[in-house]
């Protein structure tokens, strides 16, 4: 797949200059599932640590108390 990225031209420069044509899309591609992967794991991180939050647990109890009142369904 072909996707267009725009890049502040001293970058793209730069880019051009130290990797060489034909490793330009794996170069990308590496360094995209790298920060993609960084990212995914920070996601993780903070799911745990909004499941493991006291006060998130307190919410979710008050919210437990409306099941059946006919305004939260399951």
């Amino acid at each position: 797949m072909q996707v267009l990225v725009h890049l502040p031209d001293d970058l793209a420069n730069r880019f051009k200059s130290t990797v060489p044509k034909r490793l330009r899309s794996a170069f990308i591609a590496d360094l995209l599932s790298k920060a993609i992967a960084e990212q995914e794991d920070e996601l993780f991180k903070l799911a745990i640590a909004v499941d493991n939050d006291p006060a998130v647990a307190e919410l979710e109890a008050d919210w437990e108390s409306t099941v059946g009142d006919g305004f939260a369904t399951r």
